[in-house]
């Protein structure tokens, strides 16, 4: 029997849950295509992806995350010019999900305004992107600013806004019942750090503000159940409940769920407040409403994919714990609306980043 080899390349074995859970999700779509087809990983890291051979593999698929780029390119050449070679040597690529972040926040008002940012390329450069994409069997990206990015780089087939691929997440996953909170108003909040690497440069002025929206809604009967997806959130997490005044309405919880288990326990909640980015699709897929810290440009670029920018607070805001309190009331009165709309959001992406396995891609 034939074996088709695939190589996802992603950033993964790190233990972060967001990254994880994609190659995670990707790994159970792709046990479904059967024997004929065998999955192998890399992270996406230079000194990783540079050890593998291109000629062991016929498919090579870039996963989700914000893997297009790093904090010096806005599309990085050593992955293009990695996948560039992977055609010459008549291999298929595919994107699934990726994305791109690490850029400055005003280019999110310029994107929007179909206005041009200035991308680091030569026309050469250019070409060579155009031709990893348009020759891809499937090319989706993971929101509408990615999507723009790569316009202006002269992509313009064969791309989809496909959604991240956290979108498969089994919303079907049954609720995972916790006593301590049964029965009461429970606000699930995801804390952390991302090492300053925020819009604001200031991660103790975002958790002083948090804090002290938290302390009101202490006040307005809610407890709190503080809960994190990778250990380097350990220290942000436990400076955050020292600063909450009644401890006895708030639950410290540091286990590394898996996101199956996770998304059982954000289904008690009667929203999220949340710092990195999955643990918001983690609510979505639980369809529990949430709140997005918007602390770099991949959280900005999911939240316009599912059109609810009412729902994201920029971390260099002056008045986020003011904001924080006005949605908590706009959830209050709008929560059925809100779900509907997140079901219906939910149920369209997932179609879309399924198509490959759908459209039996694998087998071109």
């Amino acid at each position: 029997m034939f074996v088709k080899n695939v190589l996802y390349i992603g950033w993964i074995g790190y233990k972060n849950l967001g990254d994880e859970l994609m190659y995670d999700l990707f790994k159970e779509q792709f046990a479904t295509l059967g024997d004929s087809f065998k999955l192998d990983c890399v992270n996406i890291e230079h000194k990783y992806l540079k050890n593998v051979r291109i000629d062991d593999f016929d498919l090579i698929v870039l996963g989700g995350g914000s893997i297009l780029n790093g904090k010096n390119n806005i599309v990085h050449p050593y992955i293009i010019e990695y996948l560039h070679q992977c055609l010459l040597l008549n291999k298929k690529i595919m994107m699934w999900g990726t994305g791109i972040d690490w850029l400055p926040k005003s280019y999110i008002q310029q994107l929007e305004n179909n206005e041009k940012i200035p991308l680091d390329s030569t026309d050469f450069w250019k070409s060579k992107v155009q031709k990893v994409f348009h020759e891809s069997v499937w090319a989706g990206v993971r929101g509408p600013l990615t999507f723009k990015i790569l316009g202006q780089y002269g992509v313009t087939d064969k791309l989809h806004i496909s959604g991240d691929s956290a979108f498969l997440l089994n919303h079907q996953v049954p609720q995972k019942i916790l006593p301590e909170i049964q029965g009461k108003k429970t606000i699930g909040v995801n804390w952390g750090t991302s090492f300053n690497n925020i819009y604001g440069q200031d991660e103790l002025k975002v958790e002083d503000q948090l804090a002290n929206a938290l302390n009101q809604l202490i006040e307005k009967d809610y407890t709190i159940y503080l809960y994190t997806v990778w250990q380097s959130d350990y220290e942000a997490m436990d400076r955050l409940y020292s600063k909450l005044n009644k401890t006895e309405n708030v639950i410290l919880d540091k286990t590394l769920y898996s996101h199956n288990e996770l998304l059982g326990i954000l289904k008690n909640f009667t929203f999220t407040i949340n710092f990195k980015l999955h643990p918001n699709y983690l609510s979505l897929a639980a369809n529990v409403p949430f709140i997005a810290l918007g602390y770099r440009f991949k959280v900005f670029d999911f939240i316009k994919s599912i059109d609810l920018e009412k729902y994201i607070i920029a971390t260099d805001d002056v008045d986020i714990d003011e904001q924080i309190l006005r949605l908590e009331q706009d959830i209050s009165v709008n929560s059925s609306t809100l779900k509907n709309k997140m079901n219906d959001v939910r149920e369209t992406y997932y179609a879309r980043i399924i198509e490959p396995f759908k459209n039996n891609l694998f087998l071109e």
